[in-house]
C-alpha cells in the first residue's frame, strides 16, 4: 500500500518526529548544490492537502519558486503526474506500522527512487499542512508567525487599551482558544535518502471570525473562501520553513 499521510494525522506526527531532527537551520543549506541540481517535488506529494484548501495552493507555489530565485538558485520541478507515479512505486511496500516515522521513511524511499532516474544534489518535498493556531485576542499565533484573524478582527479586544467600553458594558479581555491555520512543511533530502533538513513555517489562517452581536454575541469561525491573499505572509512562512526546524517548533521557539 502506497504511503501518503493525511493532514490531520500530521498534526500529531510532527511532534513525534521533531525530536529526530536535531540539525540546526543553516544558511548554507543550498549553498553547496549547483543551481541546476536542486529538485522540488509538487506540493503535497507526500501528504494529502487539507480538504479546506485543496486546489488553492498556487499562490504558495509561486512564492516558493520566488524564494529559490532570491537565493540565486534555479530548480528543476518534477512533473506532478510523473512524481505521483514514482511516489506510488517507491512507497508501495513500506511497513507503516511505526506511524510517526512513516513520512520520513516514505520521503527517503522516494529520494532514492528518484536518484535512479536523474542526477541531483538535493530534493525538496514541500507540503501544506493543517495546524492549530492559538487565539490571543485579535491574533492567531502558530509555527513562528502571528496573524490578525480575518473579518471582525478589529472587534476583538486584545487588552483594555484596545477598546473604549460603553457605560455598563461587560469588559472582555479577548478571545482564547484555537483556530485552523496552514503551515508549510519541508523535507530536504540527498539522493541516498538522508534527511538533510526538516522544517515548518506558518502561512495563513483558514478561518475567519464572525460575531452575531455588538458586544454580547457569540463568535463563530467559518472557512475562508480565499486564503493566501497576502504574498508577504507567504514569503515569511516559506523563509521560516527553511530556517525553523521541527525541533525548534516542538520547543515553541
Amino acid at each position: 500500500m502506497a504511503v501518503r499521510l493525511s493532514p490531520v494525522f500530521l498534526i500529531a506526527a510532527l511532534a513525534l518526529t521533531a525530536c529526530a531532527t536535531s540539525r540546526e537551520p543553516s544558511a548554507e543549506l543550498f549553498a553547496n548544490a549547483p543551481a541546476n541540481r536542486i529538485v522540488v517535488a509538487p506540493l503535497n506529494l507526500a501528504i494529502r492537502a487539507p480538504a479546506k484548501i485543496d486546489g488553492k495552493g498556487e499562490p504558495v507555489w509561486r512564492e516558493l519558486m520566488r524564494y529559490f530565485q532570491t537565493l540565486d538558485r534555479q530548480v528543476a520541478v518534477l512533473r506532478p503526474s510523473s512524481a505521483e507515479l514514482l511516489w506510488r512505486e517507491a512507497t508501495l511496500d513500506l511497513d507503516v506500522s511505526d506511524r510517526d516515522r512513516a513520512l520520513r521513511t516514505a520521503c527517503s524511499h522516494f529520494a532514492q527512487a528518484l536518484a535512479e532516474h536523474r542526477d541531483y544534489d538535493l530534493l525538496v518535498v514541500p507540503s501544506l499542512v493543517l495546524r492549530r493556531g492559538r487565539l490571543r485576542g485579535r491574533y492567531a499565533i502558530w509555527d513562528g508567525v502571528q496573524r490578525v484573524v480575518p473579518n471582525g478582527a478589529d472587534m476583538i479586544p486584545m487588552d483594555f487599551s484596545d477598546v473604549i467600553y460603553p457605560a455598563g458594558a461587560v469588559t472582555v479581555l479577548g478571545l482564547r482558544g484555537k483556530i485552523a491555520a496552514v503551515s508549510l512543511h519541508v523535507s530536504v533530502l540527498r539522493p541516498d535518502g538522508t534527511h538533510v533538513y526538516e522544517g515548518l513555517g506558518g502561512l495563513d489562517v483558514i478561518q475567519e471570525g464572525h460575531r452575531d452581536g455588538p458586544w454580547e454575541g457569540r463568535w463563530t469561525f467559518d472557512t475562508r473562501a480565499e486564503p493566501f491573499t497576502e504574498p508577504e505572509h507567504l514569503r515569511e512562512g516559506i523563509e521560516l520553513a527553511f530556517e525553523r526546524t521541527l525541533l525548534a517548533t516542538a520547543r515553541g521557539r
